[in-house]
């Protein structure tokens, strides 16, 4: 429906508000990112996060380990690594309750053995987690719900939150605003982001390709030739 981002960018929006500090939005969209892909490892990660940042260290610590359980055998270093990361000081804090109630985390972390696997068959991956049912899609961060692409790039720099986070922000609405062919709000929040870090090449890299897609080619090669690292894949594109 007008005013509500395709499902491919419901994980982008739920990052984008938990950059924001707005948690209960974030977690609505986690939901509904994971009523479309219940597997989705990155966005339980998202939502493990939430729990942290909203003090709910329990809850956190049982959906890192629900995601080793169940993945163990699809996580990327990158995942496991950024478990390890965002787990571990809690997980260390209460070691012996660690070892008992989150095995496969404890073994990740080095305080204890991985555990024997179990000997009857392997429940499937979302029995292994609490089921998470789509909650009604909340108003869509867009021109209908932010007034235009230049308020919410103002609401999201007023925020008190870090430089990089202010970035990611933009960045993700951004994006969400491109898939709905939204491509002079896209422009504008990227313009905000790159009045913040005229030098991340993130944000060249897609200001490059937004200006390739509605025609000004000269423009997205000098886009491009401020990126601090040389991207053939993305010069590629921009000639042809």
């Amino acid at each position: 429906s007008q005013g509500e981002p395709p499902k491919e960018c419901y994980a982008d929006v739920a990052r984008a508000y938990f950059e924001l500090g707005d948690y209960k939005r974030a977690a609505d969209w986690v939901s509904n990112a994971l009523s479309m892909d219940q597997g989705n490892v990155d966005v339980r990660i998202l939502l493990a996060r939430i729990c942290q940042r909203e003090r709910r260290t329990d809850d956190a610590l049982k959906l890192y380990e629900n995601i080793l359980a169940a993945h163990v055998d699809a996580l990327t270093a990158t995942q496991r690594a950024e478990i390890e990361q965002r787990a571990g000081l809690d997980a260390r804090l209460a070691q012996d309750k660690t070892r008992t109630a989150y095995p496969h985390l404890a073994a990740l972390l080095g305080l204890a053995a991985a555990p024997a696997a179990p000997t009857v068959p392997a429940a499937p991956a979302s029995s292994g987690t609490a089921p998470i049912a789509p909650v009604s899609v909340p108003a869509a961060p867009t021109a209908q719900s932010f007034g235009n692409a230049k308020a919410q790039a103002a609401q999201i720099m007023a925020q008190s939150i870090r430089p990089a986070e202010k970035m990611a922000a933009l960045n993700a609405f951004a994006g969400a605003a491109y898939v709905q062919d939204d491509y002079a709000g896209a422009r504008e929040l990227l313009t905000a982001a790159l009045e913040l870090d005229p030098g991340c090449d993130v944000t060249l890299r897609n200001m490059a390709l937004l200006l390739h897609e509605i025609g000004e080619r000269e423009k997205a090669l000098q886009v491009a030739a401020k990126m601090g690292q040389t991207d053939f894949m993305l010069l590629r594109t921009l000639k042809s």
